[in-house]
């Protein structure tokens, strides 16, 4: 059976890594927050996950996906536009391959971030972002 991931612990480590990777001008906790924050739409297929940002949802909105299982074999790769407010996370059944696909889009030069989600990486104070999905009024929806 191979190791699975649920969609909340893959955007927790994918917005993880990019905290790591920016300037860190401010907190963690923040930073995750406000990631969490803007999303407006999910879609979850199992090799991708699809997310459009925006205003966020309102309270009170159900949340579909958080809790399905994706692979956690492999290697993640994140992929954002945020001038057109929308990000992917997509399987590679290495790093190899994954790596292949950053340096292809690196090489396109759009203004885009990417990198590759570090599954390692741990919270420093876990708080409030821990909850998305729970009871925190930042919910997401598909």
């Amino acid at each position: 059976m191979r190791p699975e991931i649920s969609v909340k612990d893959l955007l927790m480590q994918a917005f993880l890594t990019g905290w790591e990777l920016s300037d860190k001008s401010i907190s963690q906790d923040e930073y995750l927050q406000s990631a969490i924050q803007v999303i407006e739409v999910l879609q979850v297929e199992p090799e991708n996950l699809y997310a459009e940002e925006g205003l966020g949802l309102p309270d009170g909105e159900e949340v579909d996906h958080l809790d399905d299982l994706l692979r956690a074999d492999g290697q993640w790769l994140y992929y954002g536009v945020e001038e057109e407010n929308f990000f992917l996370i997509q399987w590679y059944p290495d790093v190899e391959s994954a790596n292949a696909k950053l340096a292809e889009l690196d090489a396109m030069g759009d203004g885009s971030k990417q990198y590759l989600v570090d599954m390692s990486l741990k919270r420093s104070t876990p708080t409030v972002a821990e909850n998305f999905g729970n009871s925190n009024p930042v919910q997401l929806r598909s």
